[in-house]
């Protein structure tokens, strides 16, 4: 009879078994993966309605916090102005606070969508350097504003001009300048633009100074037409008696003796002072009969060239008879 074989001993169990035992502890592994995503779902389910109300609650705060800033700002403007402050300096602080106040409200909605204050304090510092780089044309235009309110070159309703436009300021926001030009044209100009660049304001001074030109005849006397004109400014309500009105003597030319005019007015009247002030003259002048002096503006005739002149005097001359020409002599008739 055969000898029956040894039984297997523990070690050769073990390495036969390993493979079931790897399994078996892959399975197990896979069991508590899915354990754990079981939770985390449930979890999730769990929390969904909190996560829900959460983030509608940030952005209804968003919302109507953007429509509150808004409205306070204003009501705030208004404020101002009843209280006698500046209107450029109202609307200006107005929008300065409304930029601020939502601000603070949009790092409470972050805070409302589960961010929290470690991270929200680095997230705004990347943002922060992020918009800085990304718009620093825009932050130059913040600094504009800024630097237009302090030194106040312009206010609103003053008329201004730049390089490229001309109008009356109708509001100078955070960002930019509004201003309405003569074809009731709305233009928005950087607030940059205006604080770098040369700007003409026509009305910051309380006066301006008119100027006309007129002529006078030769024979007309200068001092007593001069005494004329000074009688009709005073006349005029429009034209201010300090600084006097004040004549001159321009230049002296063929038709006439050129002189100025120069009149202080009112800012607010110097478009209609501008748009008489030489009608005063003219009709100041010609109640007294005092001829007035006007510039040809057509050119001069040119010289008459040498075959006109020759064709005249051919005309001028008897019928047959010979006519001699420029430089040439003519030969006698033969016979």
């Amino acid at each position: 009879m055969a000898t029956p074989a040894p039984a297997p001993g523990l070690l050769e169990n073990l390495k036969l078994n390993i493979p079931a035992i790897s399994n078996l502890q892959a399975n197990l592994q896979a069991n508590k993966d899915l354990q754990v995503i079981d939770q985390a779902a449930v979890k999730l389910i769990d929390q969904l309605p909190i996560v829900m109300v959460s983030v509608l609650a940030g952005l209804a705060l968003i919302v109507v916090g953007w429509l509150a800033c808004g409205w306070l700002a204003t009501r705030l403007n208004t404020v101002l102005v009843k209280a006698h402050v500046e209107e450029t300096l109202a609307a200006f602080l107005a929008s300065t606070a409304r930029f601020v106040l939502f601000f603070t409200i949009f790092m409470l909605a972050l805070s409302l969508f589960g961010i929290g204050s470690t991270t929200l304090a680095a997230l705004v510092g990347a943002l922060g350097l992020a918009v800085a780089f990304a718009l620093r044309g825009t932050l130059g235009n913040i600094a504009g504003g800024l630097m237009l309110m302090v030194h106040r070159p312009l206010k609103v309703g003053d008329w201004v001009e730049n390089t490229t436009v001309s109008g009356t300021v109708k509001r100078i926001g955070l960002f930019s300048t509004e201003v309405n030009t003569i074809e009731f044209i709305r233009v928005f100009i950087p607030n940059g633009l205006l604080w770098e660049n040369n700007l003409r304001n026509h009305t910051y001074n309380r006066m301006r100074m008119v100027k006309v030109e007129f002529g006078l005849g030769h024979e007309v006397d200068i001092w007593r037409a001069f005494g004329i004109i000074k009688r009709a400014m005073v006349a005029n309500p429009l034209v201010l008696k300090t600084p006097e009105p004040h004549l001159a003597v321009d230049t002296l030319t063929e038709h006439g003796v050129m002189c100025t005019l120069e009149a202080w007015v009112r800012t607010e009247d110097r478009k209609v002072l501008r748009s008489t002030l030489l009608l005063d003259v003219m009709d100041a002048l010609r109640e007294e009969d005092i001829r007035m002096a006007y510039q040809d503006k057509k050119p001069a005739k040119a010289p008459a060239s040498e075959a006109q002149r020759l064709k005249r005097e051919r005309k001028g001359s008897k019928a047959g008879a010979p006519v001699a020409k420029a430089g040439k002599v003519t030969p006698k008739p033969k016979g």
